[in-house]
C-alpha cells in the first residue's frame, strides 16, 4: 500500500506544526549551508548504493543502522548520510567528515541506496510522524530529497509505502527525476514524477519484474504478464491463458502506446454497464516485447497487439517467459517453448533492439531448435537453465557473450557463449570455492564473497585471462597472483547490507569484524592481487605476533591488541590499569608500540621505512564518526576486553551497574 506526499500533505502539515518539526513554512528542515560545496549539473559516480562521488565529495551512508532506531531529525548519526572530501579522503583524514543528512537511510531493499541528481540527493527514510495511538510507524518508508549542502531537506515525502523491504530506483529521464518503486502487495510497479507530483501506475498484475541490477540509474523495467481468457471475466477476476508475454516500461512513460477494447468478451456478465467492476481493469503502459500466443489459437485477444496470421507462431500451443536478470543492457530469460514443455532454453535479449517501433513480439520467438527469428534481438545462451541463472554474472567482450557461476564442483567456470547455446570454451578460473556468491566485475577482477566470522569474507580474481592463465603449475598463476584467488585480509563485513563498494582507489564496506559495529570503512585498493598479497602477508604478520606473545604473555598481548584498535596507549599511563601488569607484560607493549624487540619478540617486521602496519589503521580504517553512545561503548567494551584494572574498578563497575539496573 501507497500513499502520495501531496494528497495528504494538509493532515501532515497540521501533525508537523503541532509537533513543531517544521523549520520552513513549504514543509522542509532547514539549516545553514555545509562549507565547500559548489553547485553543478555533473553526473554522480556510483549512484545507487551506499557510497556515491559527485565532483570532489564522497557521499555515504555511515553505517548499518537499525530501521527502528530514532529518526529524528537532527539526532541520527549512525545511518545517517554523511561526506567526506576527496582531498581529506585521499589525505587519510577520515573524521574530517560532515553530516548531510540527518536522518536515517536504511530501507532494507540493499540493491539500490542513494541517488544525486544535480544539487539533491534522494533516498528512504522511515517514517517519523504518529498514527492515532501515537506511535510511530518506523517500517514505513519515506522517499524524499535533500540539498546536497545539507540545508534542505524536506519534512513531507514524494511516496510513503508500508513495506520498509520495497524495491526502488530514482532514474533521470530528459532531466526529470522519477522515483520507481514496485508496491508488491498490488502488483503495481509506478513511477512517481518528482516535479509534478504524478503516481503514474506503469503496470498492474504483473507476474514478475527485473530492473537493471548493473545500472541502478536505468529508467527500463522489464516484467511478465499473464494474458487474460476472453469470456472468462467474473467477479473481478479472469482465467489465464497458458501463454504469456513479456513487456518493457520506461519511467517515463504516462500511457500506454496501444488501445486495449474489452468490451467484448471481458465484462462481468453478473453486472450492468456502469457498475463498478462491469468491465475488467488492464493497467499496462508498457511495449510488447514478446507474446507466447500460438498458432492454435483462432480467436485473439485484445492483448495480442502485433498478431497478423497463425502462421507467425513457430509453437502450436505457444510460448511461457520466465526473468532470469537484467543486466548490462540486456534481458537474461528462459523460453519454453509449450510443444515441448521440458525444455526451457536461455536467451539473451537486447535492450536496445526493442524500441517503440518495436513489433515483432511473435515473429522474434524460437523454433523448436532454439534458433530466434530476430537473432540480432533474441540469442541463444544455453540449452539448459543449470549454469546461466540470477546469480551468474554476464558480460560482453569482442562481441561474445560471457558468464561466470559457481559450479557443482565449487569451482568458479568462465564460459563463452558459443552458437546454438552451446558453450563455445569453459575456463575453471577459481578451484574450491564452495559457498562462493559473484558480487561484480570491476576493472578486470571478480570480486565475491566466501563465509567470514562474523559475516562475509572479500576475494576477488582476474576473470579474463587465457585459459592457460589459471594453470597453477604452467600457466601465469604460476607466479603472478592476479589469476589466483586473493582474499582481502580478514575483512568481515555485514552480510546483511550492501555489498562492497569499489569507487576510484578505494574500497568501503560495512565492518562486521569484532569492534566494528557495522560502520563504514574504507580500504585504500589495491591495484595488483600481488599488492593485495603483500598486505595480506604483512597483516598476517601482525596477527601472528599476536598469537605468538599470548602463548607466553597473555595479558602483554591484550594490551598491544588494544593499542593496535586504538592507535594509542593513552590507558596504560593511568594507574589503576598500569600497576595491573609485570613489567615484562608493559616492556612488550613499549616494544610493540616502537616497533623494537623485548623477550624475545623482534616487532621490527611490521615496520617499513617511515610506515608502522602495528595499527589497524596501517590497512583500513573507519570513514565517518560513531554516535557519542557508540563511541563511549566502544571504548569501555575495548578496555574491559583487553585492558587490566584493578579489583576495586572493577567492583566500581559493577555496583555502578546494578544500581542503574
Amino acid at each position: 500500500m501507497q500513499k502520495t506526499g501531496k494528497k495528504i500533505l494538509l493532515a501532515l502539515l497540521a501533525l508537523a506544526l503541532s509537533l513543531g518539526v517544521l523549520a520552513g513554512c513549504n514543509g522542509a528542515y532547514r539549516s545553514d549551508p555545509l562549507d565547500g560545496y559548489t553547485p553543478s549539473e555533473n553526473a554522480a559516480e556510483s549512484n545507487g548504493g551506499f557510497v556515491v562521488k559527485k565532483d570532489e565529495w564522497y557521499y555515504f551512508i555511515n553505517g548499518a543502522e537499525d530501521y527502528s532506531a530514532d529518526n529524528t531529525y537532527g539526532n541520527a548519526v549512525k545511518g545517517s548520510l554523511m561526506r567526506i572530501s576527496e582531498t581529506d579522503l585521499a589525505a587519510g583524514n577520515y573524521g574530517e567528515t560532515d553530516i548531510v543528512v540527518p536522518q536515517l537511510i536504511v530501507a532494507q531493499d540493499y540493491t539500490s541506496g542513494i541517488y544525486i541528481y544535480g544539487d539533491y540527493v534522494y533516498y528512504a527514510t522511515p517514517n517519523t510522524t504518529r498514527n492515532m495511538e501515537g506511535t510511530i510507524e518506523s517500517s514505513y518508508l519515506d522517499f524524499k530529497r535533500s540539498k546536497l549542502d545539507g540545508s534542505e531537506t524536506m519534512s513531507n515525502y514524494y511516496v510513503q509505502v508500508s513495506d520498509n523491504t520495497t524495491a526502488y530506483r530514482y532514474v533521470q529521464v530528459d532531466g526529470t527525476v522519477y522515483l520507481l518503486y514496485v508496491d508488491s502487495s498490488a502488483t503495481e510497479i509506478h513511477s512517481y514524477n518528482t516535479v509534478t507530483g504524478a503516481n503514474t501506475v506503469l503496470v498492474s498484475g504483473y507476474t514478475d519484474y527485473e530492473f537493471d541490477t548493473s545500472d541502478p540509474e536505468s529508467s527500463t523495467v522489464y516484467y511478465t504478464m499473464p494474458v487474460a481468457k476472453k469470456n472468462t471475466y467474473s467477479s473481478g477476476s479472469a482465467q489465464n491463458e497458458s501463454y504469456n508475454q513479456l513487456w518493457k516500461a520506461d519511467a517515463s512513460a504516462t500511457a500506454s502506446p496501444y488501445t486495449f477494447d474489452l468490451s467484448d468478451g471481458y465484462t462481468d456478465p453478473a453486472l450492468s454497464e456502469g457498475d463498478e467492476g462491469y468491465e475488467m481493469e488492464y493497467v499496462n503502459l508498457g511495449t510488447l516485447v514478446l507474446d507466447g500466443i500460438g498458432s492454435n489459437k483462432t480467436d485473439t485477444s485484445p492483448f495480442n497487439v502485433h498478431w497478423k496470421s497463425r502462421e507467425d507462431s513457430k509453437s502450436a500451443s505457444g510460448f511461457s517467459y520466465a526473468l532470469v536478470k537484467y543486466t548490462e543492457g540486456r534481458l537474461l530469460l528462459t523460453v519454453t517453448n509449450l510443444d515441448a514443455s521440458d525444455s526451457a532454453f536461455v536467451y539473451s535479449l537486447n535492450d536496445s533492439s526493442v524500441g517503440s517501433d518495436w513489433t515483432q513480439s511473435i515473429t522474434a520467438n524460437p523454433d523448436l531448435s532454439g534458433t530466434s527469428g530476430n537473432a540480432s534481438a533474441l540469442s541463444l545462451v544455453a540449452v539448459t537453465s543449470d549454469a546461466a541463472t540470477s546469480s551468474a554474472l554476464y558480460y560482453e567482450q569482442d562481441g561474445s557473450l560471457y558468464y561466470l557461476y559457481l559450479n557443482a564442483d565449487s569451482a568458479i567456470a568462465r564460459v563463452k557463449v558459443g552458437e546454438n547455446g552451446q558453450d563455445a570454451e569453459t575456463v575453471l578460473i577459481a578451484k574450491q570455492q564452495g559457498g562462493a556468491t559473484l558480487l561484480y566485475l570491476k576493472d578486470g577482477y571478480l570480486y565475491y564473497s566466501m563465509s567470514g566470522t562474523n559475516g562475509n569474507a572479500l576475494w576477488r580474481i582476474r576473470y579474463d585471462g587465457a585459459a592457460e592463465d589459471y594453470n597453477i603449475f604452467t600457466g601465469a598463476a604460476y607466479d603472478n597472483d592476479d589469476y589466483k584467488p586473493t582474499q582481502y585480509l580478514q575483512i568481515d563485513y555485514n552480510s546483511s547490507w550492501y555489498a562492497p563498494e569499489t569507487i576510484g582507489d578505494y574500497l568501503f564496506f560495512s565492518n562486521a569484524e569484532e569492534y566494528g559495529d557495522n560502520y563504514v570503512y574504507v580500504f585504500r585498493n589495491a591495484g595488483t592481487n600481488a599488492e593485495l598479497k603483500a598486505l595480506n602477508d604483512r597483516y598476517e604478520e601482525v596477527q601472528d605476533l599476536f598469537t605468538s606473545v599470548e602463548k607466553q604473555f597473555a595479558d602483554a598481548a591484550n594490551a598491544i591488541r588494544y593499542y593496535y584498535y586504538v592507535g594509542n596507549d593513552d590507558v596504560f599511563g593511568e594507574e589503576v590499569h598500569r600497576s595491573e601488569y609485570q613489567a615484562e607484560d608493559l616492556e612488550i607493549l613499549e616494544a610493540y608500540i616502537s616497533c623494537g624487540s623485548a623477550h624475545g619478540f623482534a616487532f621490527s617486521v611490521l615496520k617499513e621505512g617511515d610506515v608502522a602496519c602495528n595499527v589497524q589503521t596501517a590497512f583500513y580504517s573507519r570513514l565517518g564518526y560513531r554516535s557519542e553512545t557508540d563511541a563511549e561503548d566502544l571504548a569501555d567494551t575495548l578496555v574491559a576486553d583487553l585492558v587490566l584494572g584493578s579489583e576495586e574498578e572493577t567492583a566500581s563497575s559493577d555496583s555502578s551497574g546494578d544500581t542503574a539496573a
